[in-house]
């Protein structure tokens, strides 16, 4: 038998990604590594975009060191734990495309594409380790494909993505045919690439990605996972190693966490609840319900708490307002931080 990983070193060079392709967007805008670029598009993704932007406030170094080039085009995508992600340009192009990210630059949809390949990979792992269908021992291959290779991950998430149906059925025969076609683009032999969409189908495989796939619907996908929403302070300990959260309701605590972000260095975020306190704040051009937005500063003095929603907009300009500090603890539910 073939040894499973031979290909995959190769598909960095082999696959054709150039360095410079879908380089119409600059990895950095304008504006930098800061809060200020940081834009979310369509998804219902503003616990990564407000928390990127939050790290983004008080240690933009440690992004800029998240992305790396990577040797055979795109990037690399570096995390406190856990293996790096490959980014390829088309699908952070794919992303940008669809308006998944309006930030200024690429940087922040390079994250974004990372992140999620990453949450990807372990919900796909988990299914595997869960699984009653794929037998014991074929188990270890199947993780040690997913653990190792990028490139599986990429190939599985643009087949499924170009023929899921909105109710997120998947007809297997057709997801083979494109998971085979996306695995040669991506470097692999056909022979090597039948092996692999073979040994995925008859060991079981297809019925747990089909699972993933309906539970999740047509939002399905490395970038689309993320519209399933998520909780900030997974983010912190993917980029900065912990994050805590905490219910504002307790307000001893709070003013405390208020008083140590002043001081500097603590990434900080907070979620709006569901439904608004009151009937003037839900007409407030900023009031978003359940919505994270990141906090840009609290001012002991006037005792307000300034910021911004990551839609860069609402309110305008770039979705910063500050409010006072009575109005803030009424109006947010949870925060999370981490320094």
């Amino acid at each position: 038998m073939m040894k499973p990983f031979a290909w995959m070193a190769a598909l960095l060079v082999a696959s054709g990604l150039a360095a410079g392709a879908g380089a119409a967007t600059p990895l950095y805008g304008a504006q930098g590594v800061s809060p200020q670029a940081v834009r979310q598009g369509t998804l219902g993704s503003c616990y990564f975009h407000a928390s990127v932007a939050a790290i983004a406030q008080v240690a933009p170094d440690v992004l800029r060191k998240a992305i790396s080039a990577n040797p055979g085009g795109g990037y690399q995508v570096h995390f406190i734990d856990g293996p790096s992600e490959i980014v390829f340009p088309e699908d952070v192009a794919f992303g940008r495309d669809n308006n998944y990210d309006r930030s200024d630059g690429a940087w922040v949809a390079v994250l974004m594409r990372g992140y999620a390949q990453r949450s990807l990979r372990q919900s796909l792992i988990d299914s595997i380790q869960k699984s009653d269908v794929i037998p014991v021992f074929t188990k270890p291959f199947a993780l040690s494909l997913l653990n190792g290779s990028s490139m599986m991950l990429v190939a599985y998430d643009r087949a499924v993505r170009s023929v899921v149906q909105q109710d997120g059925s998947l007809d297997r025969e057709t997801l083979k045919s494109h998971l085979a076609a996306q695995l040669t683009a991506l470097g692999a032999t056909a022979a090597e690439a039948q092996m692999l969409v073979g040994f995925l189908d008859e060991k079981g495989f297809f019925i747990e990605l089909a699972h993933s796939v309906q539970e999740n619907g047509e939002v399905f996908g490395a970038y689309k996972s993320l519209g399933m929403g998520g909780i900030p302070v997974r983010i912190f300990e993917a980029f900065m190693g912990k994050g805590y959260a905490a219910l504002v309701a307790d307000h001893t605590l709070t003013m405390k966490d208020l008083h140590r972000f002043r001081a500097g260095r603590m990434a900080l975020v907070a979620g709006s609840w569901g439904m608004p306190p009151n009937q003037s704040m839900g007409s407030a051009d900023w009031w978003v319900s359940a919505h994270c937005y990141t906090v840009l500063a609290y001012d002991d003095v006037a005792q307000t708490v300034t910021l911004r929603n990551p839609w860069g907009e609402r309110p305008d300009p770039n979705g910063v307002f500050t409010l006072p500090l009575a109005v803030f603890l009424q109006a947010y539910e949870s925060y999370t931080y981490s320094q």
